[in-house]
C-alpha cells in the first residue's frame, strides 16, 4: 500500500497519532469559531463567515474521525 506524500515528508505525524491530532485540532476549531464570532458582537457578515467556517470544520471533523476509526481498526488488526 503506497504511503501518502505528507507522511513521507516527515513534517506531520502519521498513523494514529496524526489522526488524533487532526481530530483534536478540528474539534477546537468547531467549538472556537462560533464562540469567537458571537462573543465579539461583530456584524452579520462576520457571523455568516463563522457559520460557513464551522460547517467546513464539521465536515473535516467527520472525515478525521472516520480516518481515526480506520487507523484504530488497522492497529487492532480488524
Amino acid at each position: 500500500m503506497p504511503v501518502p506524500w505528507m507522511e513521507r515528508t516527515g513534517r506531520t505525524p502519521g498513523g494514529v497519532v496524526g489522526a488524533w491530532f487532526n481530530v483534536v485540532v478540528c474539534a477546537v476549531l468547531v467549538v472556537g469559531l462560533p464562540i469567537a464570532a458571537l462573543s465579539r458582537g461583530q456584524g452579520a457578515v462576520h457571523i455568516a463567515f463563522a457559520v460557513v467556517l464551522t460547517a467546513v470544520a464539521l465536515g473535516m471533523e467527520v472525515l478525521f474521525v472516520r480516518n481515526l476509526r480506520q487507523q484504530l481498526a488497522r492497529r487492532r488488526g480488524e
